[in-house]
């Protein structure tokens, strides 16, 4: 009995000590954090391919009461225009981090005003919405992805987006530059 004791306290210590080149989920989970600042090359890049010459649109944000921009601001986010100002053609990117009641209150008002939940292929988010109004084939004139992901809420808006597959380059940007 004392052996078969001293040899499962060996082989818990021996396991313990081991080396496993498998990380767990938490070990492998990145934390995202909102960017430092809107000029993201990456993110830049993912709008230029969609429509080209797209900037980083310097923007002086007055949100209304309510908004999701109020509301990402308010919490400590970043919000980021990214296209052709002079063409009136681009799109938004919002970061916030996303508290259980941040989350609560915007996904019940997305719900409110028409979006819809869905699963992005292709990402692991734990939420995420979606609003599609056009007018034409041409232009988007609300099209909206709001995401949570890792306790941060990503939402891409745009104008010239019709897919969700167009908007996936835009989107792993987006995650990719709040990865800390």
């Amino acid at each position: 009995m004392r052996l078969l004791f001293l040899f499962l306290a060996a082989g818990l210590l021996l396991s313990g000590c081991s080396s496993n080149d498998t990380p767990t989920s938490k070990e492998s989970a990145v934390s995202l954090t909102v960017p430092d600042s809107c000029e993201i090359a990456d993110v830049v890049a993912a709008f230029d391919e969609q429509v080209e010459g797209s900037a980083y649109v310097p923007t002086d944000w007055q949100p209304a009461e309510g908004t999701d921009l109020e509301s990402a601001l308010s919490a400590g986010g970043l919000a980021c225009s990214y296209g052709i100002q002079v063409a009136e053609v681009g799109g938004t990117i919002l970061w916030a981090p996303a508290s259980d009641e941040l989350w609560a209150t915007r996904s019940a008002d997305w719900i409110k005003f028409g979006q819809s939940a869905m699963d992005l292929e292709g990402f692991e988010e734990d939420a995420a919405f979606i609003k599609q109004d056009g007018t034409s084939a041409d232009e988007m004139h609300v099209w909206t992805i709001n995401l949570l992901i890792d306790g941060m809420w990503i939402q891409v808006s745009a104008t010239f987006l019709q897919t969700v597959e167009e908007a996936n380059p835009i989107i792993q940007a987006a995650i990719e530059a709040a990865k800390f």
